[in-house]
């Protein structure tokens, strides 16, 4: 077959491949995106952004289907493990982290894990990258520091395999990366003045389907989008939809109580605006509704709050631990103090990656209650001076450094309760029961960068969605009459 009749079959097929009739909207797109597939254009990025409803997600379906059945390969990436995880379940095919993808880890000459970029050996391969909008330009640590640049990464190991084409998918309505005020990876301005080398084309998503329209997560959040667009509050609907409905205070234990009865822990998250929120939750959660009495107890729900490359063989499904990964907690064995800091010796499994056995870790106390995204610079380089105490017989300063940085304590994992968290926390991840809760707010703070978390957060929920004392402002008139 010629290029031309592949490209033709290719678009037969994705056609074919879609649950619907494509609204001319879509159609529109399955033709550009089949068009950018055979483009002579290289090196080619693709910029798929589309609202919650649009059928990002069935097009990305059919075009994958389509093209695996033409023989033309496709590589999955999402920025976390769950977004992952979400990814391969929708596609049908195998997804995993940009990290395990993009990067391997290298000891130091110092004994530090450093993180190098991988070569890309593929050829021919579209890679795609779904929830493109966490992706930042540089990654801001909790302490200040900074690490590499994603975006940068990506997009210099795509493009250095073979003629191979790059599609980033987004939904430009959620929160930007942390410290920035626009998703850099779907915007093609940004892009096209840091990588003028690349050839970048752009597709918005804009109409909601019917299919979605008796969904009143969906009604909620378009009608947030909207209010985005046109900068007015939205008024949101609490009362015409069964997957949608208020929470007074009165009752939030019992309605957390009967969502876990009916979807189980693991399925259920309630999203805050602030990680000391996030923490009263946790400790209401664990002592009102799951009656854990003890300050860490096997059968706890956590989240890693930083990347760890100690504990996991790189090889495995995993390859480390990711900043927002949930594990379950089976054995707290003992928690001990060490250089003036608590420790918690635990056997844990990876929820995302039920594959993997279980593993025995070591992580820290302190961060179940900081109220800080993760542990602070000063705390850990206290800890590293308390350490270098053992090693005082070795003169050598590196060698002695490669210990310390070798220690499994300096190596612990820094988790939190995950029943609560910040929203920034919960993207790439999706639950079928979530609670929203922006705590106290006042008019003046319901601006654009809140109707951005209250859009991400309500976008996480895909079976029932909870609002707790929503401000009235957003709720519908016919609700406060």
């Amino acid at each position: 077959m010629t290029v031309e009749e592949v490209k033709q079959q290719c678009l037969t097929d994705c056609l074919a491949f879609f649950p619907h009739t494509p609204n001319s909207e879509q159609n529109e797109l399955i033709h550009e995106l089949v068009s950018f597939t055979f483009s002579e254009e290289n090196p080619g990025c693709f910029i798929l952004k589309g609202y919650a409803g649009t059928g990002k997600t069935s097009i990305l379906g059919a075009y994958i289907k389509a093209l695996k059945k033409n023989k033309r390969r496709t590589v999955l990436m999402a920025p976390t493990g769950r977004a992952a995880k979400v990814l391969a379940l929708r596609s049908g095919e195998l997804a995993t982290t940009i990290h395990k993808r993009i990067y391997f880890t290298n000891a130091g000459v110092d004994g530090s894990t450093r993180v190098d970029l991988a070569p890309n050996k593929a050829k021919n391969v579209i890679f795609i990258v779904d929830e493109a909008s966490m992706i930042g330009d540089f990654s801001l640590q909790a302490d200040g520091s900074v690490s590499r640049n994603l975006l940068e990464d990506v997009i210099q190991y795509v493009f250095s395999g073979e003629n191979c084409k790059l599609i980033f998918l987004g939904d430009e309505g959620q929160l930007p990366p942390v410290g920035t005020t626009e998703s850099p990876a779907l915007s093609s301005e940004y892009l096209s003045n840091y990588f003028s080398a690349v050839h970048f084309s752009i597709f918005g998503l804009t109409h909601v389907v019917r299919q979605e329209q008796e969904s009143g997560i969906l009604e909620n959040a378009t009608r947030i989008r909207t209010a985005q667009r046109e900068q007015t509050l939205p008024q949101l609907d609490l009362k015409q939809y069964k997957d949608v409905r208020p929470v007074p205070g009165d009752e939030l234990v019992q309605l957390i109580e009967e969502a876990y009865d009916r979807y189980g822990s693991e399925e259920v998250m309630i999203v805050t605006r602030s990680n000391k929120r996030a923490n009263l939750y946790n400790q209401h959660v664990r002592n009102r509704i799951l009656y854990m009495e003890e300050e860490l107890s096997g059968g706890d729900l956590m989240m890693a709050v930083k990347n760890n490359y100690f504990w996991l063989d790189p090889l495995s499904p995993a390859g480390f631990i990711a900043n927002g990964e949930l594990l379950r907690v089976h054995r707290v064995k003992r928690v001990e103090t060490l250089y003036n800091v608590r420790f918690a010796h635990l056997e844990v499994s990876l929820i995302d990656y039920p594959e993997m056995d279980r593993f025995e870790t070591i992580a820290f106390m302190e961060t179940l209650s900081v109220e800080t995204p993760n542990l602070s610079r000063a705390f850990l380089k206290d800890l590293f001076f308390e350490i270098e105490k053992d090693f005082q017989h070795e003169h050598n300063k590196q060698k002695r450094y490669q210990q310390i940085m070798k220690s499994p304590y300096f190596n612990a994992l820094q988790l939190k309760f995950a029943y609560a968290v910040t929203c920034h926390k919960s993207q790439g991840g999706q639950w079928s029961a979530v609670f929203v809760d922006h705590g106290y707010i006042e008019e003046p703070q319901l601006d654009e960068s809140f109707l951005r978390w209250l859009y991400t957060a309500v976008t996480r929920a895909t079976e029932q969605l909870y609002f707790v004392n929503l401000h009235e402002l957003l709720v519908e008139e016919t609700m406060n009459g």
